[in-house]
């Protein structure tokens, strides 16, 4: 018998006595209401077969049991039985009853008893025979039930008050009826076996632990929480926090359905990581979490988290914990946060060697899209060299749109811009949704990713004149016409650089050169030439080699009336201060 097993066992039998009664009323769960979840346990010296009694709710034709019941062993967290799955006979036109007998090993078990209704959690229309049921519920059940919002209300209640008073569970055999005390002091003895244990979560929580890993170990995972096939809510990850490399996460794709919801999902398994330092995080968004459910719970709502355990019992010496500082103070040398609406902040740093630099970034995405963002830009050459892509974040906690980056990045010695735009809603202060767990956090914060950071080697940017610029139009605001003139000694290459706003091959903000003595214009910014800038579709760029013959020439630049330097009235580009146009000198 597994010591776990037995420790938790001893705890059982210590607080309910030693002899085991016959025929003894093990569970009785009745008296519910909708929408409830109750938990009762019993305790089995031997192994036998117990008598079941249990009364359900059928009220749908397409999802059976809006009232469920199930057993689960304390010790393996499996179903050995639910009333769903068994063979029950109709009582009337809602009501089902199943009467027989289960023959269980010794244990301790976990008797659950659910009245949530199918609330649409998960439904899609995915083949045929789902679209057929859809259009014929919608038909003939409109007096049910009607789609909000993309889920189905619960039903009526009022209507099924009298089979109410039938439904629950008894169970009798040769054993020990556990009450709610005796029955935490298992569950308790249980979690604090493990090396981690973040469960029983609630809404908006964000948990992490660090680990260190002294020797290669297998470590068994078992976490429960909220996914769908498009997105992650509950959910967890490990990260190796010297390389900020995610080694493992509870994904939709890498789980199995918990039961309940469709969008229980449940993870169980291995997984071998190197010698290392770790940290184990979980976040939970702001609904459906432990005695706080807005659908069906899963089949083990004890351990909604996750549960970190030794693969190999016997290697549990080599995992050692220890306070994970998630944004160490004194390796932070870059911060924009607290952002609030429509704001556009930049600041700059020099690196004065090559570095990893950890980039935490905090703001709102949605269906692939960015909304509140940040970038960073080589300074010299006004290249990005990194942009906040929903795709690369995890949920930051509270509303699914609250998005969070956390990576290290490598940066070459130089010079770099960082920037951060918000669009007119849900920033710090003024959210329209959920807040993030860590509200102070909006926006982007640096710090290295080294432990051995040496902060002499990171300065303050400060903008210097570029002897390579011949000449130089740049924080074009509306309605303006700007020019000025600039020489080449000698025909060559020169650099164009050009931000303005086109759509639909036409230019509103553009750029020209004309050669100063002809009025000739030698160069000028058409839409078919640029690209995306970054921000709106809008954002035009031209960067790119252009020849000119040794001479004088006039530089112009001209704006319309909307979406300029500091009045945008969309997202602006990567390099909004250089809305305008800038001619360098051949390199």
């Amino acid at each position: 018998m597994p010591k776990r097993f037995t420790a938790s066992l001893f705890v059982v039998l210590a607080l309910v006595g030693q002899s085991f009664p016959q025929e003894k009323l093990l569970v009785e769960i009745t008296k519910l209401s909708p929408r409830t979840l109750k938990v009762e346990g019993f305790a089995l010296d031997r192994e036998q077969e117990i008598q079941i009694q249990a009364t359900g709710l059928n009220t749908s034709r397409r999802h059976p049991f809006t009232a469920n019941a199930w057993i689960l062993d304390a010790q393996t967290r499996e179903v050995v039985w639910e009333m769903k799955e068994a063979n029950t006979k109709p009582r009337d036109r809602v009501l089902r009853d199943f009467e027989g007998t289960v023959s269980l090993p010794a244990g301790t078990y976990e008797v659950y008893y659910s009245s949530f209704s199918y609330s649409g959690d998960g439904f899609r229309v995915n083949n045929l025979g789902k679209a057929m049921t859809y259009l014929y519920d919608s038909l003939f059940e409109r007096d049910d039930r009607r789609r909000r919002d993309g889920d189905w209300e619960d039903y009526n209640w009022d209507e099924y008050r009298r089979e109410y008073e039938e439904l629950g569970i008894t169970i009798k055999g040769n054993g020990k009826r556990l009450d709610e005390q005796a029955l935490r002091a298992f569950v308790e003895t249980q979690k604090s076996d493990a090396v981690i244990s973040m469960s029983a979560l609630w809404d908006d929580e964000y948990k992490r632990q660090g680990f260190i890993l002294e020797q290669p170990t297998e470590l068994s995972l078992y976490a429960i929480g909220e996914a769908r096939y498009e997105s992650d809510f509950d959910y967890g990850w490990i990260i190796n926090t010297k390389t900020r490399e995610k080694v493992w996460k509870f994904t939709y794709d890498n789980s199995k359905p918990a039961g309940g919801a469709e969008k229980n999902r449940r993870f169980k398994g291995n997984v071998k990581l190197p010698a290392g330092t770790y940290a184990a995080i979980f976040v939970t968004d702001d609904s459906h979490s432990y005695r706080q459910w807005n659908s069906p719970p899963p089949y083990d709502p004890e351990y909604w988290g996750l549960t970190m355990r030794a693969g190999n019992p016997a290697e549990r010496a080599r995992v050692r914990l220890y306070e994970y500082e998630d944004l160490p103070k004194q390796n932070v040398f870059l911060e924009l946060t607290r952002v609030r609406d429509d704001e556009f902040l930049t600041k700059g740093f020099t690196l004065k060697q090559p570095m990893d630099v950890r980039i935490y970034a905090m703001g709102e995405g949605r269906d692939g899209e960015m909304f509140d963002y940040g970038w960073i830009m080589d300074a010299k050459t006004r290249k990005k060299v990194w942009t906040m892509e929903y795709r690369e974040t995890e949920h930051a906690g509270g509303d699914n749109k609250n998005r969070l980056f956390d990576e290290a990045l490598h940066l070459e010695k130089g010079s770099y811009l960082v920037n951060y735009v918000t669009d007119g809603s849900h920033s710090y202060r003024d959210w329209n949704a959920s807040a993030p767990i860590e509200q102070e956090r909006w926006g982007i914060t640096l710090l290295a990713a080294s432990e051995n950071f040496d902060r002499s080697q990171v300065s303050d940017y400060v903008p210097e004149a570029d002897a390579n610029v011949l000449a130089q139009i740049d924080n074009v605001r509306d309605d303006q016409h700007r020019q000025t003139s600039f020489k080449l000694e000698k025909s060559g290459e020169v650099r164009v650089y050009a931000l303005g706003e086109g759509r639909d091959g036409d230019m509103f903000d553009y750029g020209w050169i004309e050669d100063a003595r002809t009025g000739r214009v030698v160069w000028e910014m058409t839409y078919r030439m640029t690209e995306h800038a970054g921000g709106a579709s809008k954002n035009r760029m031209f960067d790119a080699q252009v020849h000119l013959n040794a001479g004088e020439y006039e530089l112009h630049y001209r704006s319309d009336g909307s979406h300029s330097w500091r009045d945008w009235n969309d997202d602006p580009p990567h390099d909004p201060v250089h809305w305008g146009i800038t001619v360098y000198r051949p390199e």
